[in-house]
């Protein structure tokens, strides 16, 4: 029997926070044979980076990472390779918010004791999110109930049917290009999923189902050029010349 919501709010406001990391994806826009969360990057595994910073920042307790199960296998080699946190391999499922929901299932007795207050959900493929990025949300989603990162966009342009570019019809001002880790409030994120299962709803991240299932109002603070996502081969020769480039390293916890 599932804990009543309020039951879990009240217990959850004492716990600490998680860090969700998630691999589910594939290598077939890089052109690789495996998961691309498997490739390596400047020695290490792309999920490697994302798992050794979440692990760094302080207040993330838990860290769970939810691979497809025929990467079992490659998700253990990479939490055995110098990550001295442990790390919480988990199945996912078919899609991205299956994926969460396994994980904040997870969680959940965690959540409902009150030991997990918060829980922050990275896309693997995202590895050169900072450390201080991560801790700005955290602290943000704490004070708030949910927070993203996010950069402004500015350069707009509305196409129209006949293929011209029209005046643009919003205030580029008000665009942003969200990323990764997205962080709620623990209760509240598992029970917008646990509706979200039941109702047949699929969001496009962690954002969307808090925005239809909850009544959070979500902050955003300033997010990083250099979060970007690993989706084709150029991306991949783009973070290995910003990790020559900036000398980086994971920082293994």
């Amino acid at each position: 029997m599932s804990t009543p919501r309020g039951a879990r709010a009240r217990r959850a406001r004492a716990g600490g926070a998680a860090g969700v990391v998630l691999a589910g994806g594939t290598g077939s826009r890089l052109g690789a044979e495996i998961n691309k969360a498997f490739l390596p990057l400047a020695g290490r595994a792309i999920a490697g980076w994302s798992l050794a910073t979440m692990a760094s920042v302080e207040g993330i307790g838990p860290l769970v990472f939810v691979v497809r199960p025929e990467d079992r296998a490659h998700a253990e080699a990479v939490v055995e390779r110098g990550l001295r946190r442990r790390v919480e391999v988990i199945s996912g499922g078919a899609t991205r918010q299956e994926s969460e929901l396994m994980a904040l299932r997870h969680l959940a007795d965690r959540i409902d004791a009150g030991a997990v207050h918060t829980v922050l959900i990275h896309d693997a493929a995202r590895p050169l999110v900072s450390h201080g990025l991560i801790a700005a949300v955290l602290h943000a989603a704490m004070e708030s109930g949910g927070a993203v990162p996010a950069i402004p966009v500015h350069d707009v342009a509305v196409a129209e049917a006949d293929g011209f570019l029209a005046p643009t019809a919003v205030d580029a001002d008000e665009l942003l290009r969200v990323q990764t880790p997205q962080g709620f409030r623990a209760d509240a994120i598992l029970d917008a999923y646990e509706a979200a299962a039941r109702d047949g709803f699929v969001g496009t991240d962690t954002q969307s189902c808090a925005e239809q299932y909850t009544d959070i109002a979500t902050t955003w603070v300033r997010g990083e050029e250099t979060n970007f996502k690993i989706t084709y081969a150029q991306d991949l020769l783009l973070a290995q010349d910003v990790v020559a480039a900036e000398r980086l390293s994971p920082r293994w916890g």
